[in-house]
């Protein structure tokens, strides 16, 4: 039996994510879609503001959320994963930030959707341990959904 994340916070909305394109909405299927397969104890910690919207096509977000979730769930067993959202300074900045071995020991793979959504990827390690990767998205492309 798969064990169940544990929410640590959650700003997130209930709804589907087929007919919804915020990005909490989609980074919170994203996050139970790769969770799900993932047999380790994560305690999961998301912070997005629920007036963010996709920033561009919501499948190719929901792709490269699922695809940098499952990097950061194949460098631990067990941990922590943190995924924060915040606009500012014309951009829209996306972490995924885990408890698993620095960006040294990692293989490094840009995924597709990022060209597609106009983003940028920094790889950088953590002060506590672990490492974040930070998608950059032109605030320009990025629409504010009213809550």
């Amino acid at each position: 039996m798969k064990n169940q994340p544990l929410l640590k916070e959650s700003r997130m909305a209930s709804q589907s994510t087929a007919t919804t394109t915020t990005l909490s909405r989609l980074a919170a299927k994203a996050a139970e879609n790769v969770l799900s397969q993932h047999s380790g104890q994560v305690v999961l910690e998301m912070n997005i503001p629920a007036t963010i919207a996709s920033p561009g096509n919501p499948d190719d977000m929901l792709q490269l959320l699922e695809i940098l979730i499952g990097q950061s769930l194949n460098e631990m067993d067990n941990g922590e994963l943190s995924i924060v959202a915040w606009q500012g300074g014309g951009l829209l900045e996306l972490e995924i930030a885990d408890s698993g071995c620095s960006i040294e020991e990692r293989s490094a793979s840009f995924p597709l959707a990022v060209a597609r959504l106009h983003g940028e990827i920094v790889r950088q390690n953590c002060p506590q341990g672990g490492a974040a990767v930070t998608v950059r998205f032109p605030l320009g492309a990025v629409q504010t959904e009213a809550a």
